[in-house]
């Protein structure tokens, strides 16, 4: 295919999908189609023919790591229309890269990408859906985002059992590795070593490995996993780019979604697992965390929690099995969690901490969420017939895309399937882009 300057291209053929450990599975080997070789909707007209929404106010963008294929939304009237998408694989000039999660700049006019099989963190020009930057970050690289103030992304690699500091230099374009953090090897963690479960990666080494992370007040917060026999948290100072605080294993088992209020004074992290874990049997839990010590909130007094404690005295039950994926709506009076395996979740009050309401159906194998900026939807994707992670009980999906829920009646209005009867279609990283 021709490489065009709004980079609209589709993958055609099959393409070869290595293996990749990521956080609470094994991923396996799969050949598969990308989406049918048909013609792209462009900005000057719609699929139907009609003039396209220039004013849209945001833009969905959605990965399919098991085809290795970007998706880009824009709502156009009652619903969503794809109105690009670009083939990853193809750019980097290698298939199988499996592009797991996304983070834009704090500007919106770039995006990163960690792909977990590719071992890299590739940066795109979000506009012109230019790749600009392809960085080796390190085996099962699983998440990569920008700090706040725009110079720096910071990088969880998984398989290295290590932080990645990449510079970004957004007015110039450039990006470039610059340090990177040995998170077993950090004195805070060191000092409390019997409270931590290590593990062994490939290559025989013990590691702590970083899953996901969030930023609060010059601090991000990185979860441990992959699984939640090997959980916990660390604090980075990402300005002096030094692991400053830790909550170990016995203290949270938390192994996946990370996220701080918009006030930034509170910490949420779930910790999930499949019923069918032989270490646990199934987990769906949520856990509060003040910022700035880093000391729990007690579930029965909604108090901060000083001195020891257990996981089992401050964890918080989802009602479901495999826990994963959350956001806050805009106005950050809502946080929804959901429950891979279990297919439902929770609406909570971050103020209270309070369940105010239950969510029954994100549909088969919901993932990673992201919301609307006008508070109207919820984005979660959803998993394929043959997922590249995830425990495979709870993470094999039927309807590989996104569902869009409505926010005020807490029902799925859409089921979106860029590549419809691909059985190696497999949906993970979703994000929103303001325009």
């Amino acid at each position: 295919m021709n490489s065009e300057s709004t980079r609209r291209k589709f993958l055609v053929g099959s393409v070869a999908v290595g293996a990749v450990t990521l956080a609470g599975c094994t991923g396996g080997e799969e050949n598969g189609d990308g989406p049918e070789d048909t013609e792209p909707t462009t900005d000057d007209e719609s699929e139907e023919g009609g003039e396209p929404d220039h004013e849209a106010a945001y833009e969905v963008w959605a990965l399919d790591q098991g085809t290795d294929v970007a998706y880009i939304y824009q709502p156009r009237g009652d619903g969503f229309e794809e109105v690009d998408a670009f083939d990853i694989g193809e750019d980097v000039g290698e298939f199988g890269l499996v592009p797991h999660m996304l983070h834009f700049s704090p500007d919106g006019a770039y995006v990163a990408i960690a792909c977990t099989a590719g071992a890299r963190t590739l940066v795109y020009d979000a506009d012109e859906r230019e790749l600009v930057a392809d960085l080796d970050t390190g085996a099962s690289t699983h998440f990569a985002g920008f700090t706040p103030d725009g110079e720096s992304i910071l990088v969880d690699v998984i398989g290295e059992g290590a932080i990645v500091r990449v510079d970004a230099d957004l007015e110039a374009g450039e990006f470039e590795i610059a340090d990177e953090i040995d998170v077993l090897g950090a004195d805070v963690v060191q000092e409390r070593l019997e409270e931590f479960e290590p593990y062994e990666n490939g290559d025989g080494e013990e590691i702590l490995s970083p899953i996901c992370h969030w930023h609060a007040s010059g601090r991000s917060f990185h979860s441990l996993g992959p699984s939640v026999d090997n959980g916990g948290i660390v604090a980075v100072d990402y300005e002096a780019f030094e692991l400053v605080d830790a909550v170990s294993l016995e203290q949270t088992r938390t192994n996946c979604g990370t996220l701080t209020s918009p006030d930034e004074e509170k910490l949420f992290v779930t910790a999930g697992a499949p019923s069918n874990h032989e270490a646990t049997g199934g987990v769906g839990e949520w856990y509060v965390y003040d910022t700035e010590t880093l000391e729990p909130y007690d579930p029965e007094t909604e108090a901060l929690l000083e001195g020891e404690y257990t996981y089992e005295d401050v964890a918080r039950p989802t009602d479901g099995y495999d826990a994963h994926g959350f956001w806050f709506t805009e106005d950050g009076e809502e946080l929804w969690v959901l429950n891979r395996e279990t297919d439902d979740g929770l609406v909570i009050d971050p103020e209270t901490h309070e369940v105010i309401d239950e969510i029954d159906d994100y549909g088969p194998s919901p993932d990673i969420m992201w919301g609307s900026p006008d508070d109207e939807y919820m984005f979660a994707t959803l998993r394929g017939p043959n997922p590249l992670s995830g425990d495979a009980h709870a993470a094999t999906g039927e309807t590989p895309g996104f569902s869009v829920l409505s926010v005020e009646d807490r029902e799925v209005v859409e089921v979106i399937e860029p590549d419809e009867g691909n059985e190696n279609s497999d949906f993970h990283g979703i994000g929103v882009r303001e325009r």
